[in-house]
């Protein structure tokens, strides 16, 4: 791995994560209704794809105001560290 790649600083995204599991869940929903291991009307499983679009925006924007407001908080005039 080269150097530049360690140096990067990644954010965990819970907006992400949340979208991924919902949409494990939901695609597990497809598969064992299509096998017939539950009973379970269509609608509402493609209603819970747009419901957990809705959700993980609702946790991206929440999730930009904390580390929006994080950084204001160390930040003095002209955003320049406070001492």
């Amino acid at each position: 791995m080269s150097t530049e790649r360690n140096d990067r600083r990644t954010h965990f995204e819970p907006a992400r994560l949340l979208l991924g599991l919902s949409l494990l869940v939901i695609a597990a929903g497809f598969a064992a209704r299509t096998a017939g291991a539950i009973d379970i009307q269509l609608r509402y499983l493609a209603g819970a794809v747009p419901a957990a679009l809705v959700l993980t925006a609702v946790v991206s924007v929440i999730t930009y105001a904390l580390r929006r407001g994080r950084g204001r908080d160390s930040a003095g005039a002209g955003g320049r560290p406070v001492r």
